[in-house]
């Protein structure tokens, strides 16, 4: 039998749907999710750790930053926790969610319907949009491999505008050094902006 990941683009595993919900606060406003999710996806159970500090650090750094990015993407998207709360943070933007995983990437629509998001795209990373974008964001699959990850961080600087930023969350022993200095070697820079419980948030500037 194929082994499956979360990263595979059609799940075997059967269907067992979970609803979680999360809280996190931007510029003083209180936000409740209420997410669908599905075996054969990325963290079912709650939204990871790793892309909670991600997203609390973009609070953090966004909360008196002008002007606010009007084009978001997010590679790797899973059920969508990092693209709807950044719709959420930044209501005036449209926000595009990527994947390779087709039950995830399901799931998403319909997250990101049911959270009231106006303005959002998702689809397959095979997709990607022929467009620049303020701010990219990824929570990369780095059981996938250091080729695709890489892959990503490419990807990312190709598309991000002059001046937007990228964000990528990572353990420190999984890669994080190493990942510093490829994004640096892509971007000329690579700060690390945020380390706890064992993740770094990595944060690149074009």
């Amino acid at each position: 039998m194929t082994q499956q990941h979360y990263y595979s683009k059609d799940p075997v595993s059967a269907s067992h749907v979970r609803h979680i919900e999360y809280e996190i606060s931007y510029q003083g406003r209180p936000l409740h999710f209420h997410f669908e999710t599905d075996s054969g996806v990325f963290s079912i159970s709650r939204v990871d750790h790793g892309t909670d500090i991600l997203l609390r650090t973009i609070a953090r750094e966004w909360d008196e930053k002008e002007p606010l990015p009007s084009r978001v993407l997010d590679i790797g998207c899973g059920y969508g926790p990092i693209g709807i709360t950044l719709g959420h943070f930044f209501p005036e933007a449209s926000v595009c969610m990527l994947d390779v995983n087709e039950r995830a990437m399901a799931l998403a629509r319909a997250n990101a319907q049911k959270a009231g998001l106006r303005q959002f795209t998702v689809d397959t990373v095979d997709h990607f949009p022929q467009e620049l974008f303020d701010l990219i964001v990824t929570n990369p699959p780095i059981r996938a491999g250091k080729t695709v990850v890489y892959g990503i961080f490419a990807q990312a600087h190709e598309h991000l505008a002059p001046g937007g930023a990228f964000y990528v969350v990572i353990r420190k022993n999984q890669g994080g050094p190493s990942a510093v200095k490829e994004l640096a070697r892509l971007f000329g820079d690579c700060e690390i902006v945020e380390r706890q419980s064992g993740f770094h948030i990595l944060k690149c500037i074009k």
